[in-house]
């Protein structure tokens, strides 16, 4: 479905999220760094990309709390954390930093309209820190969880979670005979709740500044081989019908 909404509007909202939300981080001395799309954006565009419509923060484990704590403090009032705490039927493994001055739609993931909030999302993605040998055994279980926290609140059927069940652990099995030359590995790495996404600790720290529409915020040491990871040619545009925000509408209060 094509969007119908101003992306440059959407985009300087999401800035000005993004920059609070940094700001409160960076404050209290709590690490971060952009990811995924926005890091691609830094890299290719000095920005956004040019068809993007979502703000993705990286926060560790072991400061995690304290940061979905302190932002609950002190984000202004038409911002909130979105997490289990705020929200009954959350069913994501991270928070967001969401805007109560908007409402969006969207068909690519029309689970999210379950939540009572609707506004524009600033991903707060966790990494957290294992042993090589473990990441085949992590993803299996945070996959698990998601579906075991879906069921439980009530948003998929028995049969399509067993479907789901058989899915992640011949994903499991597959994943763990590719990884067989790590399994004894004790090298610790950085693994994301979600796909099988993981940073070597080398490629993140220290963390180092980034320009971002005349901003600046934190980011991994070494963008390089972690965009390769997510985005193989990472500086060849996609194809032009690929080009698409992933919401549908959005509209500002």
């Amino acid at each position: 479905m094509e969007a119908t909404f101003d992306i440059k509007r959407v985009q300087n909202r999401l800035l000005q999220m993004a920059k609070t939300t940094a700001d409160i981080l960076e404050k209290h001395n709590i690490p971060y760094q952009i990811a995924f799309g926005t890091l691609l954006g830094a890299v290719r565009h000095g920005g956004f990309i040019p068809w993007d419509d979502d703000f993705d923060f990286l926060l560790f484990d072991d400061s995690y709390e304290k940061a979905t704590e302190v932002l609950a403090k002190e984000l202004p009032a038409d911002l909130m954390v979105e997490d289990e705490k705020t929200e009954p039927k959350y069913f994501h493994a991270w928070a967001h930093v969401k805007d109560l001055k908007s409402e969006c739609e969207c068909s690519l993931f029309p689970q999210d309209a379950e939540y009572k909030n609707h506004g524009l999302s600033v991903d707060l993605y966790k990494l957290t820190k294992i042993k090589e040998k473990d990441f085949a055994a992590y993803r299996l279980d945070q996959a698990m969880s998601y579906i075991d926290r879906r069921k439980k609140l009530g948003f998929i059927t028995e049969e399509d979670y067993e479907k789901k069940k058989e899915i992640f652990l011949r994903e499991f099995k597959e994943r763990e005979a590719k990884e067989q030359a790590n399994s004894s590995s004790e090298k610790e790495i950085l693994a994301y709740p979600f796909t099988y996404g993981k940073q070597e600790l080398s490629d993140v720290f220290p963390l180092k500044k980034y320009k971002f529409e005349g901003l600046e915020f934190l980011g991994p040491n070494n963008y390089h081989p972690l965009l390769v990871s997510e985005y193989k040619d990472y500086m060849q545009l996609p194809p032009e019908e690929d080009r698409q925000p992933h919401y549908t509408s959005i509209k500002f209060f």
